[in-house]
């Protein structure tokens, strides 16, 4: 109860700590009291933003230029305490979060009074092992929630009804019988690449035909009960999104070799399947054998979605030895240059 009090008190402080860096604040802390006090948040559709207000003309350099290594290192670190969906460590990554996606100048997309950030709850769990990897299975108690977010933030085109989204979900595991598990492959690997895309257009300066939004999804190592809580309630209507973009561990395993998770030859499936190519990289979609990432979530609602990782993506994965010796920056750096021309295809 002390841990969870820490927590709520943690996210409530977190607009205030956002504020002076942005002219974006998340309110993450307000969003996150309400959730709390009255879930679920009633989401309403955000005011239509034309074209010339897209990129905010105040966009922070060193955020613009920071790498997808850097964010991996801040995501690990031993402050975020393994990221546990629900848990102070999260509330401290989605504060780092929510203010690299306001330094970039991002629109907030969680809706119109929350910024970046849409907030929900998670069941309670209980940590398991299943063939050496820890795991989450639902806890006893079904009628306790923790509070939760996502965040999103958006680059907005020509066409604000059309959006071609990018994601990775941001929390991993946390801390258990006394070892941290960093997570830096899963997912720390898929937050890099996905910054990394969003850098590299902002710094072309361009307007996209479509908008491109990035969403950073929580709880997903308990059942995508992110990605699902936004498909039941999003601040937008899920008929704007185009395609759906998901990095997943794509840090690790043979330089080229990744694989592809999706529902068949859909249009997400296809652009990142010719992006890879294109690159010269192997990115075949591969049988989950009952495994998934947040893609599913989408693919369920009949929207084209796909998850890129690494095919060893599996190796040393849910244990404490997924730290950033596992990764290969060149690797993830290949990820970023497949994600980011599948991305140029669908939206300019």
């Amino acid at each position: 109860m002390q841990t969870r009090r820490v927590f709520i008190k943690i996210l409530l402080g977190l607009g205030a700590i956002i504020v002076p860096w942005s002219f974006l604040p998340t309110r993450l802390g307000e969003a996150m009291r309400r959730e709390s006090e009255h879930p679920p948040v009633k989401l309403v559709l955000p005011p239509v933003i034309k074209p010339k207000q897209a990129i905010n003309p105040v966009i922070n350099e060193e955020s613009l230029n920071r790498t997808a290594m850097d964010d991996v290192f801040a995501l690990t670190g031993s402050e975020m305490q393994g990221r546990k969906a629900g848990s102070v460590g999260e509330a401290k990554a989605a504060e780092y979060l929510s203010l690299q996606l306001s330094m970039l100048g991002l629109k907030p997309m969680g809706g119109p009074k929350t910024g970046f950030s849409q907030a929900f709850t998670i069941p309670s769990v209980i940590e398991t092992r299943v063939n050496g990897r820890l795991t989450f299975r639902s806890g006893q108690n079904q009628t306790l929630r923790t509070p939760s977010v996502n965040l999103l933030g958006g680059l907005i085109g020509e066409n604000p009804q059309e959006i071609i989204l990018l994601s990775a979900h941001y929390d991993h595991l946390g801390i258990f019988e006394g070892q941290l598990y960093p997570g830096a492959n899963d997912n720390a690997s898929g937050i890099g690449c996905v910054l990394d895309v969003m850098r590299r257009i902002l710094r072309e300066g361009k307007v996209p035909k479509r908008t491109i939004a990035i969403a950073f999804w929580s709880a997903e190592e308990m059942g995508f009960v992110g990605s699902q809580a936004f498909v039941q309630a999003p601040p937008f209507p899920l008929q704007q999104l185009k395609a759906v973009l998901n990095a997943d561990t794509v840090g690790n395993g043979t330089f080229g070799d990744f694989a592809l998770w999706g529902d068949g030859e859909n249009t997400a499936v296809l652009a990142i399947r010719q992006a890879a190519a294109e690159c010269g990289a192997s990115a075949l979609l591969t049988r989950p054998a009952g495994h998934n990432s947040d893609s599913i979530s989408f693919a369920s609602a009949g929207i084209p979605a796909v998850t890129l990782m690494t095919h060893d993506w599996l190796n040393k994965n849910h244990t404490p030895e997924d730290t950033t010796a596992l990764l290969k920056p060149d690797q993830i750096h290949l990820a970023s240059e497949i994600m980011y021309r599948a991305v140029h295809s669908l939206a300019f």
